[in-house]
């Protein structure tokens, strides 16, 4: 089959699009995770998170190990990052000495990666013509221009619930700009796919040097997320 990577006629592998480090966290100690889309759809299990057999080579599988390995370093231990409080509540939390350009290099690899997956999970996500321009991003590694693919990052506080779900990656719009959301465990990110400009709100957000600003999404089970996760996990247990 044709590898998306290399182009070339090989045997393909099981790929995941989010590494499994970060299913492995969310994970703990349950069999299965549920995966469960806020659109309503029946949710499914997984044991070892979503991978898709369709879509790469051995060889550019690997390719992205040492993007999926940073990202998991640097963002499932959390112990690092230091609150910013407004008016006595967490607002967000600064992460210093962080490698912006590996960390944007995953985020873009993450959503190049759903975009060409095949699997039901990913289906919301593509990138059109940005493929490609996702795609040279990640072969060359290359500085990628400000705007190509800004993102913000998002983190909940930590849930037992998060322990047990994952909802799917969805398109959605900021001030008119396409933006597709993720979900990585605890975290949300929210990655531009569209060629306007980043929205001027977003651009503090846009890492400065090495320090990395994560905003606050607050308590789990305060949020909208939750009530399509309980709506889901209500739903699996009467299958």
């Amino acid at each position: 089959m044709i590898c998306r990577g290399c182009c070339n006629d090989k045997k393909l592998v099981k790929s995941h699009v989010i590494p499994e480090s970060f299913f492995r966290d969310l994970r703990e100690d349950e069999d299965y995770l549920k995966l469960i889309s806020p659109s309503g759809e029946h949710p499914k299990r997984s044991p070892i998170g979503v991978y898709d057999k369709e879509i790469l080579c051995r060889e550019c599988e690997d390719k992205f190990q040492c993007f999926d390995f940073y990202a998991a370093t640097t963002l499932i231990d959390r112990e690092g990052q230091k609150p910013i409080t407004d008016r006595g509540k967490v607002a967000a939390y600064l992460l210093q000495g962080i490698e912006y350009e590996q960390l944007k290099l995953f985020f873009v690899s993450l959503i190049w990666r759903a975009s060409i997956s095949k699997h039901r999970f990913y289906e919301k996500v593509d990138l059109g013509p940005l493929e490609t321009t996702a795609k040279n991003i990640i072969w060359n590694e290359e500085s990628a221009a400000k705007d190509d693919f800004s993102f913000v990052l998002a983190r909940f506080d930590g849930s037992e619930t998060l322990s047990k779900v994952m909802l799917d990656p969805h398109p959605e719009r900021f001030f008119k700009i396409r933006y597709y959301r993720f979900y990585l465990g605890g975290y949300v990110l929210y990655i531009k796919a569209d060629s306007q400009k980043t929205p001027e709100a977003f651009e503090p957000l846009i890492p400065q040097g090495n320090d990395l600003i994560i905003l606050s999404r607050g308590n789990f089970e305060q949020s909208k997320e939750f009530v399509a996760t309980v709506n889901g996990v209500k739903s699996y247990r009467k299958t």
